[in-house]
């Protein structure tokens, strides 16, 4: 099952955000959360992971309904393949430094703070973004709720 290039990138992209968000370990989504970042309609998502799956890009296993999947995204980082070396050479420096009883720098305190709290945000930001899409589901249940009890309240 083939799709085009635009497609799989976006899929992979996501794929890959997501599995850096969760640290490389398994995740649980809704498919409607995915169609939602993604911009696919159902069939296109169901194409998309059945074939990520198959490239071997992607482990989907069932999650706690239908609606939902768990995840686990099988390709290294890109962002983390890039920075493995400058990682072990920073990580080289430090026991060295905290061998030799010196404190660690503080410019390296600051960025590993600084990418906390990058991480935080984006998942912060993804809970909102799961919250406000429930508060619209339970309006809307909510007023299809009110114009039956209209109707049952006429007759």
């Amino acid at each position: 099952m083939r799709l085009k290039e635009k497609t799989h990138r976006k899929f992979v992209e996501f794929f890959e955000k997501i599995s850096s968000m969760y640290h490389g370990k398994d995740f649980e989504l809704a498919y409607s959360d995915i169609q939602r970042e993604t911009g696919a309609a159902s069939v296109t998502l169901k194409r998309a992971i059945q074939a990520l799956a198959e490239d071997g890009v992607i482990e989907v296993h069932s999650g706690r309904n239908s609606r939902y999947a768990r995840f686990r995204y099988l390709l290294p980082v890109q962002e983390n393949e890039e920075k493995n070396p400058e990682a072990l050479l920073n990580e080289t420096r430090n026991s060295e430094n905290l061998s030799d009883g010196e404190k660690p720098q503080p410019g390296r305190i600051l960025e590993t703070i600084n990418e906390d709290v990058t991480e935080l945000s984006q998942l912060v930001d993804h809970l909102r973004r799961r919250v406000r899409n429930q508060e619209m589901s339970i309006a809307l249940l909510q007023d299809r709720l009110a114009e039956i009890e209209d109707k049952m309240r006429k007759r």
